[in-house]
């Protein structure tokens, strides 16, 4: 894993309860957000693992969400964030799994948005202490630290490559 500072091991500020189960989805959802240049239109949210064992109780839902939305781990409005997404007419729904066959980890999330008829597909792993890493994106694998800096444009090209089958769900 990647260490910026000893913030990084104790845990982002945030609203709670899990780091994992909240910080680190808001953040694999921010980066849709910002994939997508703005919240998706609609939304098709897939939970392995604990997250889908979890997901209310934890507010991993909300957190997806509210990261979609552009939402940062410190925002109170995570709370209200399917209620927000409802009122801008994003339609959201969500699959629970089992065991993910892409990654092996518990805390898995793949989303598959949609915004102005582009489809994008994004594989996240919550690693703990609200580290994140983005391992799929649209049919490729790809290791991005949430955490550490990485290159936007070289990220944008994946988006950039169409799919028209997610495969995935």
């Amino acid at each position: 894993m990647v260490y910026n500072s000893c913030f990084d091991i104790i845990g982002p500020i945030m609203v709670g309860p899990s780091s994992s189960h909240t910080a680190g989805v808001v953040s694999i959802g921010s980066f849709v957000y910002n994939l997508l240049d703005g919240a998706p239109d609609k939304v098709n949210i897939i939970f392995y693992d604990s997250f889908a064992e979890t997901y209310k109780g934890h507010g991993t839902d909300k957190a997806i969400v509210g990261g979609l939305l552009g939402m940062t781990t410190d925002d109170v409005r995570i709370r209200d964030s399917l209620t927000i997404a409802r009122e801008q007419g994003i339609e959201v729904t969500f699959k629970l799994k089992g065991q993910c066959p892409y990654y092996d980890h518990p805390n898995i999330v793949f989303i598959q948005a949609e915004k102005q008829g582009e489809l994008l597909a994004v594989g996240g792993v919550s690693l703990g202490g609200g580290i994140s890493k983005v391992f799929h994106i649209n049919g490729f694998s790809v290791t991005i630290l949430l955490n550490a800096p990485y290159d936007r444009e070289q990220v944008r090209e994946y988006r950039k490559k169409r799919i028209y089958s997610v495969g995935i769900g």
